[in-house]
């Protein structure tokens, strides 16, 4: 199934979980350590510090709840930089072998080093995906706070990882996603893009969108809320986030948003330390929150000023 086919089940929010108290979603990413070697302004990291990994017992515990629940997909990241954790190819291993269909997992590319791709191939990994956002290697600098050699770096890791998967025959698919911005950032974009395009199996674009405030606070206009992929994009609410797909925070917070658990924890509706996830995914504040959700009305709640793109 192409990454986009993948993408659009989970934002089009099936009539099997429009609804309060509902099935577990099919997919659900999961934080395996919070650092990121990026700062991007556009970014929901940028407005937290960034610290923290996931303990090793607690995934262990997870993975095997989320898997008997019925979740199909595990994606080994959510808000953090996942090529930075030294366990993360164990994680692939280990999702593997508790019988998921199918683990991926999202980058941007800096420390996805060859002995790094090889493990997490090797270890069964599904899915791979680059995102790459940056026209320039100044511009990189400008808006990630990051060194301008990581801009060829993780061009290179991408071409690098195609090199691995084919020469081994893995069957890990290689994708890539970049921002649709507009004017001259968008055409040049485009350049970037057809330059890696023959590197990936499929490349999509995605909209400025809400991050939380952190798009704002870069000085750009961002979509209300997440409306998925650019060619096939959603309302606003309700916002699939809530209904379709699971997010896990390095600490074992499960958040309404895709877009962190928010600066003081306001899109957090569970702690999994305390309650299992398929509780924790029909908790009363999930449940209220996406009953405000599905009545499209989401004034008054953690969602309003996203939802509103104010």
């Amino acid at each position: 199934m192409p990454i986009t086919a993948r993408i659009d089940a989970i934002t089009g929010i099936d009539i099997a979980h429009r609804g309060t108290v509902i099935a577990p979603p099919r997919s659900v990413k999961i934080e395996l350590t919070a650092a990121c070697n990026y700062a991007c302004r556009f970014c929901v990291r940028a407005l937290s510090d960034g610290a923290g990994e996931m303990d090793r017992a607690m995934f262990t515990r997870l993975v095997g709840e989320m898997r008997e629940a019925g979740v199909e997909e595990l994606g080994l990241f959510y808000i953090g930089e996942s090529m930075l954790c030294k366990w993360l190819p164990d994680a692939v291993a280990e999702a593997k072998a508790a019988g998921f269909p199918y683990v991926f997992l999202s980058t941007n590319g800096t420390a996805a080093t060859e002995k790094n791709l090889r493990a997490c191939m090797e270890a069964g990994l599904d899915s791979l995906k680059f995102s790459l956002n940056f026209a320039s290697p100044e511009q990189l600098a400008e808006i990630a706070n990051a060194d301008e050699k990581n801009y060829w770096r993780a061009i290179q890791n991408l071409k690098t990882a195609r090199k691995i998967r084919d020469e081994g025959n893995y069957a890990c698919r290689i994708y890539a996603s970049s921002i649709a911005f507009t004017g001259e950032q968008g055409e040049r974009m485009k350049t970037l893009v057809e330059h890696i395009k023959p590197f990936v199996d499929e490349h999509y674009w995605l909209p400025l969108y809400g991050m939380s405030g952190a798009a704002k606070a870069a000085g750009w206009k961002p979509r209300p809320g997440n409306p998925g992929r650019l060619d096939a994009m959603r309302e606003p609410l309700p916002c699939w986030a809530a209904f379709t797909e699971g997010h896990i925070t390095h600490d074992g917070l499960l958040a309404a948003c895709c877009f962190g658990a928010g600066l003081k924890g306001e899109f957090v509706m569970a702690d999994l330390k305390q309650t299992s996830f398929r509780d924790g995914w029909n908790s009363q504040a999930f449940q209220q929150l996406r009953a405000a959700h599905l009545e499209r009305d989401v004034r008054g709640t953690v969602c309003e000023s996203c939802a509103a793109g104010s």
